[in-house]
């Protein structure tokens, strides 16, 4: 349909008549012609100007036809699809023969595998078809804006002078050969599209159908796991199995680089992120390193945290970044899964060797061994007898070692608690019982399964430990690299973050090492969605429904909020040692961070648990009950430290008085303050006895105290010489302070001395200790001056009665 041509003709053909017969009509009256004249050339000057905004529209439409015609000539990018569709058409049809047509062969191992695949191909079919959806919308938007032209009214518009109605023309032509330029190509993508999008589509379908038979088999091989797949071991002979050990591996190892390959080449996003993380773990480590060797020269006291990083920065790293890359790929294959197990086993042998007792190398050497047998043995999709008395040999020998390993750590306990290891190791030893029994008696999958867990189970505690050791060296190198530019570093104690965030680690590991024991078992799938379900069915007590998840995700997040708020306080608000002369930068404001953390953490529990928020209306209802009836007091101390918060008579490190304690605010909490007496004792005071009682702070706006100490002098001494010793001795003290000056006055004329008093100011922190010098001074120096410091004597006049008073009253008795 050549649209641009029946335009052509209706603008040459019909448009021009229109004037005649508008001329006709008129011819009858002359003169009212004339008399419009005017306003006609007027209207006729107007369109011919309009021929700007004619030309403006044709450039725009041009321009978009232009943009059109390169991107289709351009063309979309679907190479790569079109490439590997028929490589994963191929693959597809391949595994549709062995799940069909020889599924005798399949055993649990081989299934594993294949779902591997599959569930990578499913992902990477749904991108295809994803990135063609993308395209086919671009495409879509194009047709319409092609389609827009032939509703353009503007196109319709025509000039009145004949040559500017030409060159409109000349445009219109050239516009018709772009328009169906485009619509030709258009129309070609569009059905390219179409088709490679059909065979994705089809090829997705073949894939998840595949995917639920092989969930299905691995279903039925998880119930009739405990089955007997062959003859007893010692019933076995060679000729029971019809493929040779030779033929298996060279099957086995075919189909496992299968998987690897597929799995290695379509996971590069995660393989990339793991590389910069290494990268940057590495970098940090070994920037640490070198400022600490720049900073302390020869100084070894500074390295005795320091083991793993300081033997070989590469080594660990490839340690961290291995012990977590299973926990981050997705279905990984077991043959991944392997390699990453077995880089784990190396890399900690050649950073622990020189750390490790000689009878813990020789357990560690003939574990890795084993592990290293059944890991390949692991691979094979078919058992074969030389197999099956290989692993006899394996389960025997592991047992036997790790039975030696409990018997040397009883008596020589080394690095993981004894109980933790012997736990551990127990475990293991059961499953290898339980491996050798299902070995025995036929159950040969179930055996390997039983195996690997067994033995991978120890080596991974010992992997999980170093991990646990390399990450707390990292950070205390941090801490000490940091501290000459750091104020916040200096601040940190070491001991204390490792004493905290140890318990955190070794948990966080202790669920990677179950999350390991459930995978090797092929157990984490059941264990996973077991639990899953049990969290997520909802439960109704009367008309609230509930689930678990929502409750844990409540008290899990209530607990990050507390935790997050001690870690608030020990960052910015720890305390003070006693005798400290600085208090914290931050002051109370940590109190008021502590307060919007928890009360922000519950608000996040509530909306993330789901929990309706009407429900925190009735909560707070209650807690106003409990307010009226017996919470006043609670309620009274936690309002009166927002108070202390905000009015701020007290900071950590004040010296301070209430009621009759005294002594140094070490902690300023929600409910209760903590202050260290000067006895070293602590006492625990309720924020509202701070606000309701007298408080003395001697360190409010700063620290400076005033110490009065009398002398006296005996009658007869040289008053003039006593006050120029006194003041001689109070100028030397350094930590006296010249500005207040010292003063001296004569205050009284005892009994028995002229007392004189002293007054000075100096720092609160040097109080004791500058009175008991100058005391000490004035006593030796008045004394080398011969002026006594009398004392108060009395005289006692004993009156004795006399023998007739004793007569007296000894008749009177």
């Amino acid at each position: 349909m050549n649209v641009f041509r029946l335009l052509l003709v209706y603008l040459v053909v019909i448009i021009p008549l229109l004037p005649q017969i508008g001329l006709a009509q008129g011819i009858s009256d002359t003169l009212e012609k004339k008399q419009h004249q005017v306003a006609k050339d007027v209207a006729a000057v107007t369109a011919d100007t309009s021929l700007s905004t004619l030309l403006t529209n044709i450039e725009n439409i041009t321009r978009m036809l232009n943009r059109v015609n390169n991107t289709m000539r351009r063309g979309f990018d679907t190479s790569n699809i079109s490439g590997e569709l028929p490589r994963s058409e191929r693959l597809v049809e391949v595994i549709e023969n062995n799940v069909q047509g020889r599924s005798y062969i399949l055993n649990m191992r081989s299934v594993h595998a294949l779902q591997v695949i599959l569930l990578e191909m499913e992902e990477v079919n749904r991108g295809w078809q994803s990135s063609l959806e993308d395209y086919n919308k671009q495409i879509s938007g194009m047709t319409s804006e092609i389609k827009s032209i032939l509703t353009d009214s503007l196109l319709f518009s025509l000039p009145r002078d004949p040559k500017l109605k030409q060159l409109y023309f000349a445009q219109l032509e050239q516009l018709d050969k772009k328009w169906r330029q485009a619509d030709t190509a258009n129309r070609n993508i569009l059905l390219r599209l179409g088709l490679l999008q059909n065979r994705v589509a089809m090829n997705y379908i073949n894939i998840t159908n595949l995917l639920d038979e092989v969930d299905y088999r691995i279903k039925t091989a998880r119930k009739t796991i405990w089955n007997r797949e062959e003859k007893d071991l010692f019933k076995i002979s060679p000729g029971d199995y019809k493929v040779q050990i030779m033929d298996n591996l060279r099957v086995s190892m075919t189909a496992n680089n299968r998987v690897f390959d597929y799995y290695y080449r379509y996971n590069w996003k995660t393989q990339i992120m793991n590389a910069l993380i290494a990268l940057a773990f590495f970098c940090w480590v070994q920037f640490n390193l070198r400022r600490i060797a720049k900073k302390y020269p020869g100084d070894n006291s500074i390295w005795v945290n320091v083991s793993y990083l300081r033997k070989s920065v590469f080594f660990s790293t490839l340690l961290v970044i291995f012990a977590i890359g299973p926990f981050v790929y997705e279905n990984p294959p077991i043959i991944y899964l392997e390699m990453m197990w077995m880089i784990q086993g190396i890399t900690v042998t050649i950073l622990c060797w020189t750390l490790w007792p000689r009878w813990f190398k020789n357990y560690w050497i003939c574990l890795l061994g084993l592990y290293l047998v059944i890991a390949f043995f692991n691979l094979l999709l078919q058992s074969s007898f030389t197999e099956r008395w290989i692993q006899f040999t394996v389960q025997v020998l592991s047992i036997t070692i790790s039975i030696i390993y409990l018997v040397k750590h009883a008596r020589q306990p080394f690095r993981i608690r004894k109980e933790t290891a012997n736990a551990i190791v127990t475990l293991a030893i059961l499953l290898l019982l339980l491996a050798t029994g299902c070995n025995l008696f036929g159950r040969v999958m179930l055996a390997k399964f039983l195996t690997v867990a067994a033995l991978f189970s120890m080596i991974s505690a010992e992997v999980l430990v170093v991990v646990v050791k390399i990450i707390l060296e990292a950070i205390y190198l941090h801490i000490e690299a940091n501290k000459d530019t750091s104020r916040m570093a200096a601040f940190f104690d070491y001991n204390k973050i490792k004493e905290s965030l140890k318990y955190l680690l070794y948990f966080a590991v202790s669920i990677l090492w179950m999350v390991t024991l459930t995978r090797n078992l092929n157990l984490y799938d059941i264990v996973h969605g077991e639990v899953a379900r049990f969290l997520s069915v909802e439960r109704k007590i009367g008309n609230s429904s509930f689930s678990f998840s929502s409750i844990l995700i409540f008290f899990v997040v209530i607990a990050v909020a507390v935790y997050v708020s001690k870690l608030m306080k020990y960052l910015f608000g720890g305390s003070q040692k006693s005798g400290g002369t600085a208090k914290p930068r931050w002051g109370n404001a940590v109190l008021l961070l502590r307060i919007v953390i928890l009360g922000s953490g519950i608000f996040v529990a509530f909306a993330a648990s789901g929990i309706p928020f009407d429900k925190l209306t009735i909560i707070i209802g209650a807690l106003g009950v409990g307010i009226g009836f017996g919470l006043q007091n609670i309620v009274n101390n936690l309002v009166s430290g927002i108070i202390l918060a905000f009015e701020r008579p007290i900071q950590i490190g004040d010296i301070i008085d209430v009621g009759n304690k005294s002594g140094t605010v070490k902690e300023i909490g929600i409910r209760a303050s903590k202050i260290e007496t000067f006895e070293g004792s602590e006492i625990i005071i309720p924020n509202g006895d701070l606000i309701s009682q007298h408080l003395t702070n001697w360190t409010l706006s700063n620290r400076t105290r005033r110490v009065d100490i009398v002398v006296g002098v005996a009658y007869g001494s040289d008053l003039k010489l006593v006050k120029t010793l006194l003041t001689g001795i109070l100028e030397q003290q350094e930590h006296i302070f010249i500005n207040p000056a010292p003063l001296i006055f004569l205050k009284d004329l005892g009994e028995s001395s002229i007392d004189f008093q002293l007054f000075f100011w100096l720092d609160i922190s040097n109080m004791l200790g500058t009175k008991s010098e100058v005391l000490d001074k004035i006593y030796y120096t008045l004394q080398q001056h011969n002026i006594e410091i009398p004392f108060p004597q009395r005289d006692v006049h004993l009156k004795y009665p006399s023998p007739t008073d004793e007569t007296k009253s000894a008749g009177n008795e």
